[in-house]
């Protein structure tokens, strides 16, 4: 049976309404979540005709892995 070691340091803290890394694991945590940002954008920006279609495109998913990661780290951050 393995034993799993407790963490020392939350991966997370507070800060105002967000949350940043205290560890490297969290700072980690950041580069998938910037590249599906930062993907999403290249992908809405060269497929969209109009800009209003591009924001159409992009909130969605911008909006979903916002949510995604602020949950991630208000259970990393106990």
């Amino acid at each position: 049976m393995l034993l799993m070691a407790k963490r020392q340091k939350p991966w997370f803290r507070k800060v105002r309404w967000s949350y940043i890394g205290n560890t490297w694991q969290g700072f980690l945590c950041y580069v998938p979540y910037i590249f599906v940002l930062v993907t999403s954008l290249m992908y809405s920006i060269n497929s969209s005709k109009s800009f209003p279609e591009a924001i159409f495109k992009l909130f969605p998913v911008w909006i979903t892995a916002t949510i995604v990661m602020q949950w991630f780290a208000s259970n990393e951050s106990k």
